[in-house]
């Protein structure tokens, strides 16, 4: 899944600026990025590759789409319905947007 630009809505994004909270091609991200000073301040990361996808934590084979944040584990759907049972399925789960980012 690729993210397409905020601002031009055609491009492939390649950076996300948290403080805009828009993702950005290169040619847009200099555009809104350079035109002052408070701007260019911006702390933007880099939008890794969509086609590298997160396996699961568990089985380590199938492709994970979900991110236990008291166990600080991804899961693919079958190892989260086997491992969250009972008193497990409180645990704050998030669904992965596919979406890593280069720090």
């Amino acid at each position: 899944m690729r993210t397409i630009c905020d601002v031009c809505e055609s491009a492939v994004a390649v950076l996300f600026c948290a403080a805009d909270e828009a993702a950005l091609c290169r040619p847009c991200d200099e555009k809104v990025h350079m035109c002052n000073k408070l701007a260019s301040r911006h702390v933007r990361v880099g939008l890794a590759d969509p086609n590298k996808l997160i396996r699961c934590d568990i089985c380590e084979s199938s492709p994970a789409f979900f991110y236990c944040d008291i166990d600080g584990t991804s899961l693919c759907l079958s190892c989260d319905m086997a491992v969250h049972v009972g008193g497990k399925r409180t645990h704050g789960r998030y669904l992965l947007l596919r979406q890593r980012v280069e720090v």
